[in-house]
């Protein structure tokens, strides 16, 4: 009976094993139809599914069918159907991609500190370079300055000998050149002038208010010192007899520090507010030009200098400076130099006993 009513194959296609089967997505040429087909086919999957309540798995693909085709333009129900799936697949490539963006990075960080590092050091080679050749630049440098110190020595060293034909003119040219800036010391003199020196010098030349070859240098030295910046410039020679000869000159320095505390020291430690110490701020830093002269006595068998007398009129500067004679004489009264500008004989003695 039951083979009557029933067809062969009865439990292998019933309608719940056949309801279960997905339904395939649409082939291309089914697309191409537009939303109409797709819309047809997707209507009489709901109505086939709807049917079958007794399909658990037809309810959960009808449910995420009807959301899928809601959310989207008319899209085929099988591509629906593996949103979840792609979804899931797509974030895990995510994070995979994301670790490897790390290590990207990771990567060219330290390839640009590597890359840094590389020319931070080239930087420093270049730097020593530039060091060691400055070095070596002061090194050559010192070693020329030696060098020529030492063929200065040599040079000086070579002994000197007295022109055949000297004479007081001769003598009196050098002697103004020599002392032409004036010298702070003995060992300021050129070895070849200070044999000239001796040579045309007397042992006992009389020089005011002392004598001697010592005395003349120890009076110039004090008045460089005095005045650093003195100038000695020859103007004329003129024979006077035929032993005799004067040569004019210009003198020129300034009143600075150093004058005021050797030359006028009464007027710098004058009390603040006296007459001296108004004169004093009134020749302060103040450039005089001297007019002199320089006497030669020559001794024509010797054919040395016996005698120098040096005058320089440092009144009349003074007096035009200052407009009166009492300041003038308050000015010179307690100096160290004389209105000749020549070193005062108590202060010479002095000096001479210290030496």
């Amino acid at each position: 009976m039951e083979t009557t009513l029933h067809p062969p194959g009865f439990h292998e296609l019933s309608v719940n094993v056949i309801g279960c089967v997905v339904q395939r997505s649409l082939s291309s040429r089914d697309r191409s139809g537009g939303g109409r087909v797709a819309g047809y086919y997707c209507n009489d999957q709901l109505q086939t599914r709807s049917i079958l309540p007794n399909c658990s798995t037809t309810k959960e693909h009808t449910t995420s069918s009807a959301a899928n085709l809601s959310n989207s333009r008319q899209a085929p129900v099988g591509q629906a159907t593996r949103v979840t799936p792609t979804k899931h697949r797509d974030t895990k490539q995510y994070k995979l991609s994301g670790r490897r963006k790390s290590k990207v990075q990771a990567g060219s960080t330290t390839m640009t500190e590597r890359r840094r590092e590389y020319y931070r050091m080239k930087q420093q080679r270049y730097r020593d370079r530039q060091r060691q050749c400055e070095e070596e630049l002061e090194s050559s440098t010192r070693q020329l300055t030696e060098e020529i110190d030492l063929l200065k020595r040599h040079r000086d060293q070579l002994t000197f000998q007295a022109p055949r034909n000297l004479t007081i003119w001769i003598v009196a040219t050098e002697y103004l050149r020599i002392f032409s800036r004036g010298i702070f010391t003995r060992d300021d003199i050129n070895l070849n002038d200070l044999a000239l020196l001796d040579a045309t010098m007397a042992r006992d030349v009389l020089v005011e208010p002392t004598s001697g070859e010592d005395a003349l240098i120890r009076n110039w030295s004090l008045v460089t010192q005095w005045f650093p910046d003195v100038l000695v410039q020859l103007k004329q020679l003129k024979q006077l007899t035929k032993n005799s000869l004067i040569a004019s000159i210009t003198v020129s320095f300034t009143i600075s520090a150093a004058a005021m505390q050797g030359a006028f020291p009464h007027l710098l430690n004058a009390r603040e507010g006296s007459r001296c110490a108004q004169i004093a701020e009134r020749l302060w830093d103040q450039h005089l030009v001297l007019q002199g002269s320089v006497c030669f006595d020559w001794d024509d068998k010797s054919k040395q200098v016996i005698r120098l007398h040096h005058q320089v009129d440092m009144m009349s500067v003074m007096l035009q400076m200052l407009g009166n004679l009492e300041d003038v004489a308050l000015v010179f009264n307690g100096a160290h130099v004389t209105p000749e500008c020549v070193v005062s004989s108590a202060l010479m003695s002095a000096v001479a006993h210290t030496c």
